[in-house]
């Protein structure tokens, strides 16, 4: 592959033509970032080619005012931070499935989703594969690795076509730094992601896969009711394996709790019961 690298936003990032070129060979050739030069000036091309479906042309989207999301973004429901998002960021599309960052790499900016599902997985020893968090509409990916200056933790994946803005470092960097009311709005948006991690480590340290799976229906039916889940991604949120999910609501259809005469579709029929299950005996 050849790989073409030009200045732009990952010179703005504080990357040199060097650096940057150091930081692509650490990474799989799949994801290295493309750019190309058109008549000597740079020009945008793709934060990831993994796929050619993967589509990120520069500021080709709504103007952020009219984003619907913005009042629940991490950075876009603050005033003065907003005509700064929208003269750096870039509309990027991914199809469901597709890797928007992966562990291991360096993080060169911030993304929030404006439309659709993202899930952070991680993989553990054994090479089974955990959802640390589902990331919607107006949340925020990759500002922890970036903040603490390391490699991403997990990997960042499309569960359904998604639309996320990318915000370079520099420009995430630049709006820190001049508007404290956006450190405060990080700050306190990196609590409350650690107050359920936390949460959601202790369940599944204390509870059995019965009890785990069951939150997980509910959580999923709470947050994410318009997403239909398969048995391995369910499996992947409680912490356990699809051969135990299966069997799992299996027992729980039987017990009247959820239905899944749909096929892929689970409905919960008696969502306090389901509550019940939840439980430590």
């Amino acid at each position: 592959m050849h790989r073409h690298i030009a200045i732009q936003r990952y010179v703005e990032s504080g990357l040199s033509t060097g650096e940057l070129d150091i930081t692509m060979r650490k990474r799989p050739e799949h994801a290295w970032p493309r750019l190309i030069l058109y008549q000597n000036l740079p020009v945008y091309d793709t934060l990831n080619t993994m796929s050619e479906n993967h589509d990120c042309p520069p500021n080709q989207t709504l103007n952020c005012q009219n984003c619907t999301v913005k009042d629940e973004s991490l950075l876009c429901a603050i005033n003065d931070v907003l005509p700064l998002i929208e003269a750096a960021r870039t509309l990027c599309r991914y199809k469901a499935g597709q890797v928007i960052f992966y562990a291991g790499n360096d993080p060169i900016g911030m993304f929030t989703v404006s439309k659709g599902l993202v899930k952070l997985e991680v993989t553990s020893s054994t090479g089974a594969a955990h959802t640390l968090r589902l990331v919607g509409p107006g949340g925020a990916l990759g500002y922890r690795s970036l903040f603490a200056a390391e490699p991403y933790h997990a990997s960042a994946i499309a569960v359904d076509d998604c639309e996320l803005c990318f915000i370079p470092k520099a420009d995430i960097m630049n709006i820190f730094k001049t508007n404290p009311q956006a450190a405060l709005r990080l700050l306190e948006h990196v609590s409350k992601d650690l107050r359920l991690a936390e949460e959601k480590w202790t369940g599944q340290m204390d509870k059995g896969a019965p009890e785990r799976i069951a939150e997980a229906l509910l959580f999923l039916q709470e947050h994410f009711a318009h997403q239909n889940w398969t048995r391995r991604e369910i499996a992947q949120w409680a912490g356990t394996t699809p051969e135990t999910v299966i069997r799992t609501l299996a027992l729980f259809e039987k017990e009247g709790l959820i239905d899944q005469t749909d096929g892929r579709v689970i409905r919960i029929v008696s969502k306090d019961k389901l509550k019940e299950r939840t439980l430590l005996d």
